[in-house]
């Protein structure tokens, strides 16, 4: 086998990974969640909280050193737009979400800004789907009307 072949089998093996691994982990929440559970699930799929955080969870490859600056630095400006945690607490214990934070969350889906394509490309599956989508600006819509 010529270094060519080798090198293109070694490409198409790499890429089916990929697709394999972003098939096991792009899921969209099961229909017999509660709507509340289908927005945590989108919020922990989409790694919301891994920036938006007091205390992010940051990936193993944030310590890298070409990597690791600029991925310290999002989830520090992440901090600084705004903090999901107590959203999300509340979320998962069915308590009203604050009317600034549901703003936020609507605007950053209507302008599909967020999770970020540096962030997406190195977490496939990341992204949020159109069905997310959907699910989320019911839910919005849902919470809009409480508050």
């Amino acid at each position: 086998m010529s270094k060519l072949s080798k090198t293109i089998l070694g490409l198409l093996i790499s890429a089916a990974a990929l697709v394999i691994t972003f098939r096991a982990i792009d899921h969209e929440p099961t229909e017999n969640l509660l709507p509340d559970a289908k927005v945590v699930a989108i919020f922990n799929n989409s790694g919301c909280v891994v920036c938006h955080s007091q205390n992010p969870r940051l990936p193993f490859y944030s310590e890298l050193p070409l990597l690791g600056g600029k991925i310290k630095r999002d989830a520090a400006n992440a901090l600084k737009n705004i903090d999901l945690e107590p959203s999300f607490e509340a979320i998962k214990t069915g308590e009203i979400v604050d009317t600034g934070v549901l703003k936020r969350v609507e605007s950053v889906l209507s302008d599909h800004s967020m999770p970020p394509f540096s962030y997406t490309i190195l977490r496939p599956g990341s992204a949020i789907s159109s069905k997310e989508r959907e699910i989320l600006n019911e839910w919005l819509k849902s919470h809009r009307s409480v508050n």
